[in-house]
């Protein structure tokens, strides 16, 4: 009997937060360059098309996201987190001459930089 109580609380903590997570998704925004320019639609407008495995990729100017979050969220905190930080121990100006499987031999590293 105790085993189902505490399997129970557990299913019940479990499934309020996801209930919890998803009432607070975030809004969706557009992403802004430097100049406050909407880069998906300058992107669509003026970059280069990918398609990778039947998804379509607009390669354009990179998003800002001092501009992009800046009027929201505090921007130098965020950059410190971990999602900011993928692939920053692996930058090199070789990386992606040597991982051809990314289709841009620009690449520095294997995180987010530069991408959306």
């Amino acid at each position: 009997m105790k085993r189902f109580k505490r399997w129970s609380l557990t299913a019940i903590a479990v499934l309020a937060f996801a209930v919890t997570a998803l009432a607070s998704e975030h809004p969706k925004i557009p992403l802004l360059d430097e100049q406050g320019n909407n880069v998906i639609e300058m992107a669509k407008q003026n970059g280069q098309k990918l398609v990778i495995n039947g998804v379509t990729y607009y390669k354009g100017a990179p998003y800002s996201s001092e501009k992009t979050c800046g009027a929201c969220h505090d921007v130098e905190a965020m950059t410190k987190a971990y999602h900011f930080q993928l692939g920053a121990t692996e930058v090199s100006d070789d990386w992606g001459k040597n991982h051809p499987q990314y289709h841009d031999k620009y690449l520095t590293s294997p995180g987010q930089f530069g991408f959306w």
